[in-house]
């Protein structure tokens, strides 16, 4: 009896380890996608897009340049130079979109560009009340049409630029509204 036992826990110790020794050891075709510095948390994100291996979402951390994330992205094809070259150490804000295009004489041209205010929202990067047109506006959960309307409007006649607070002198827009619109636009300093 007591030699069963034994074949038993020698049979349980066995499969108890094979899904342990499996699942430590990584496979060849279980490659990270992309390597991130280690830092406590991200000042925003960057999208990357274009002749890159890894396109997609990228953390922002203080001091980023657009050659960094190009690199975390691993380009197509190597790069000689970028262009316009004030662009390769340009820091990077929270919700800039960069679009690589690789030439066949390995000249890299970079445009960089807001992402669009509906992926903002969705991604929890703040809004810039001060670029958004109509369309944008009326993604805001809590905005219709007339009340974008309105807010472009008010910013139009107070000399097209306007703080998040304003929206208070917005018709339709009171207190209890303001509270929960505020969180969607970034403060200005």
């Amino acid at each position: 009896m007591v030699y069963h036992e034994r074949i038993i826990l020698l049979l349980i110790a066995v499969a108890v380890s094979i899904p342990a020794g499996t699942i430590t050891r990584q496979s060849k075709h279980c490659e990270a996608l992309t390597g991130f510095p280690v830092m406590s948390s991200p000042r925003g994100f960057v999208r990357v897009e274009g002749d890159v291996v890894h396109p997609g979402m990228y953390p922002l951390s203080a001091n980023m340049v657009t050659t960094g994330v190009i690199k975390m992205a691993i380009p197509l094809a190597s790069i000689k130079c970028l262009a316009p070259t004030e662009v390769a150490a340009q820091h990077l804000k929270n919700g800039d979109d960069v679009h690589l295009k690789i030439g066949v004489n390995g000249k890299g041209s970079v445009i960089i560009d807001p992402i669009p205010a509906s992926e903002k929202i969705i991604m929890g990067i703040p809004l810039d009340i001060n670029s958004m047109g109509i369309a944008d506006f009326v993604l805001v959960p809590g905005i219709g049409p007339k009340t974008a309307e309105r807010i472009v409007e008010y910013r139009q006649n107070n000399g097209g630029f306007m703080a998040p607070e304003e929206l208070l002198n917005v018709a339709g827009i009171g207190e209890k509204k303001y509270e929960t619109l505020k969180t969607f636009f970034k403060h200005l300093k």
